[in-house]
């Protein structure tokens, strides 16, 4: 096969030329993005499988379509050298900073930035590598307590006001979820409970291996409500044989059409 045309590369993460058997997966979170852009409740997701099965590449699917559907998002890759505030910060600054813009979320993105403001103070007296000046007087008595399980939830319903209040739904994404401590999963999960209960735009669609759903289930017992978990596995046999053969077929033409155009086609 040509080198140059050959619709094949594989990588980490890297989307593949034909996205065979994950329609279902797709279509269904699709919806939920729908609803919650129309202010009705929807469950979040959580991707779960073994590595190479492409749950990345659904994740950048799904920020993508997003994106398009104008949600605000913000796509992180939990890690074992990071916490989840450090992950999650900057990008909930920017978010809340584009809401500012909107005048219909001026006052209230301009509130949330404050009690963000007073969350990363509150972090920085217990994790000392974490170097973020947001610029703002903080809320006092807001999302500042110190204890993460009390103050992610406070912050995202601050976030979820926001949302509201601009017409912008905001969908969080998270790859490799299994790297999260007990703690700040548990955080997570009250965090998406407390917008989901307040019917705030806010969703999360995460990934992890397997063993994210006990981490799920020792964290919190509604969790097993609260999110879906669809299972990214193997390709069967008829999807696997449109994901090796529709990125072929056009580079099979092309390579057939060369040949009759130089009259080298042999029986």
């Amino acid at each position: 096969m040509d080198p140059v045309r050959n619709p094949f590369a594989p990588g980490a993460g890297n989307p593949p030329p034909e996205l065979a058997g994950r329609s279902a997966v797709l279509d269904g979170i699709g919806v939920t993005l729908r609803r919650i852009a129309l202010g009705k409740p929807a469950q979040s997701s959580i991707l779960v499988g073994l590595r190479g099965v492409g749950k990345t590449v659904l994740l950048t699917r799904i920020d993508d379509t997003a994106q398009r559907e104008a949600f605000k998002t913000l796509y992180i890759e939990a890690h074992e050298d990071k916490s989840l505030p450090e992950l999650l910060v900057p990008g909930l600054r920017k978010i809340l900073i584009s809401l500012s813009l909107i005048e219909l979320g001026r006052s209230s993105a301009r509130q949330a930035l404050r009690v963000l403001s007073g969350f990363v103070r509150s972090i920085k007296m217990k994790v000392h590598d974490i170097d973020l000046e947001l610029g703002i007087d903080p809320e006092i008595g807001a999302a500042d307590s110190g204890d993460l399980e009390a103050d992610l939830p406070s912050l995202f319903l601050s976030i979820g006001r926001a949302a509201k209040s601009a017409g912008a739904p905001i969908v969080i994404l998270i790859d490799e979820m299994q790297y999260l401590k007990k703690k700040e999963f548990s955080a997570l999960i009250m965090a998406i409970h407390r917008t989901s209960q307040a019917n705030l735009p806010v969703t999360l669609v995460g990934a992890g291996l397997p063993q994210i759903l006990g981490l799920a289930g020792d964290s919190k017992s509604y969790a097993e409500r609260l999110f879906k978990y669809p299972k990214i596995g193997a390709l069967d046999e008829h999807d696997a044989r449109d994901a090796i053969l529709g990125p072929i077929e056009p580079v099979a033409e092309w390579v057939f059409g060369m040949c009759r155009d130089r009259s080298e086609i042999r029986p």
